[in-house]
């Protein structure tokens, strides 16, 4: 099976989503990224060596937040969501809607979050793109 196949993921598709997750690991101060499906599914996951977590957890966790939030957003102002903003005293989680695809990054430098945010921004803008007419 190749990569990505089963969520109509193609070949034309992968060489313009890499520039974009190319994009954010040079613009932002992150430890992991991980590119999901909105259902949770796992497509890519990297992370700094000494960043300990697995990523199938990290991506699950991510689908979890991603779920509640979206049901909160759609029941609150009946909209999609747009990202969610985790934040502890010690690092941050962003998760950013692309469309089909859900951009996840953590970081532990607080000072560099609304950088990472504004990346995140740009990148789901531009994902966005790749799968608007599918």
């Amino acid at each position: 099976m190749q990569f990505g196949s089963d969520l109509g993921i193609r070949d034309d598709d992968i060489e313009k989503i890499s520039p974009q997750v190319t994009f954010i690991t040079s613009n932002a101060d992150i430890e992991a990224i991980a590119l999901v499906s909105q259902e949770g599914y796992q497509i890519a996951f990297s992370a700094l060596p000494q960043y300990k977590v697995d990523g199938d957890q990290f991506c699950g966790l991510a689908s979890a937040l991603l779920m509640t939030g979206s049901s909160t957003i759609q029941t609150l102002f009946q909209e999609d969501l747009s990202e969610i903003i985790v934040r502890a005293e010690n690092g941050y989680i962003v998760i950013s809607n692309a469309g089909r695809l859900v951009i996840v990054c953590a970081g532990t430098v607080i000072d560099t979050l609304m950088k990472t945010v504004k990346v995140m921004r740009i990148a789901s803008k531009n994902l966005s793109k790749i799968f608007e007419d599918r």
